[in-house]
């Protein structure tokens, strides 16, 4: 026979990625919005995994989230959203630590108002961060390998640099440099 028991998984108890599934729920506004985003990042992936490989890179330092000036439309009722336990529960976690600031900033009341607006943070931080990637042709990466051949010895007395992306990174940096300056000296009056 079936027990009567409710079985619970209690939030300290360590639980396999692929081990469980939960539901959030979105305003419909809010979740257009994530699809649509998804399809700029990850075009051809859903929502939910497109949370699964943001939370990882979040959690792997390759970018943060913070906070962005919006508007959306809580209006309307909720629509749920399956996403992975794991991702549920990290959302918890973030929920506690920036519950009050979100309070103050978007007037979140609840764990899910927080869940969408933190969602569209996510996705407005990433998009933020990829702005400054700079992407690079096989004919680029070929220059700056020759580049790096012609300044090695040079960039080994000034910074102690024999690797090529440690090269690379101060190479482009004085570029970048040398670019704002040039900005700066057009645009004086």
């Amino acid at each position: 026979m079936f027990s009567n028991k409710l079985i619970s998984i209690s939030e300290n108890t360590k639980v396999m990625p692929t081990k469980g599934y939960a539901t959030i729920g979105l305003k419909p506004s809010v979740l257009t919005k994530l699809q649509n985003c998804t399809d700029e990042h990850y075009p051809g992936m859903f929502l939910p995994s497109a949370l699964i490989m943001m939370m990882n890179e979040i959690k792997r330092g390759q970018y943060s989230v913070e906070t962005h000036n919006m508007k959306l439309d809580l209006s309307g009722g909720y629509v749920s959203l399956t996403i992975r336990l794991d991702v549920r529960t990290w959302l918890r976690e973030n929920y506690e630590i920036y519950k009050e600031e979100y309070m103050k900033k978007y007037r979140s009341r609840n764990f899910t108002q927080f869940a969408g607006i933190f969602m569209m943070n996510m996705f407005e931080s990433k998009s933020r961060t990829s702005r400054y990637i700079i992407k690079l042709k096989e004919s680029d990466f070929l220059w700056l390998e020759e580049e790096f051949k012609k300044r090695k010895e040079d960039y080994k007395m000034r910074f102690g640099i024999t690797e090529f992306d440690k090269f690379a990174d101060i190479f482009i940096k004085e570029i970048f440099e040398k670019l704002n300056m040039a900005k700066k000296v057009l645009t004086m009056d």
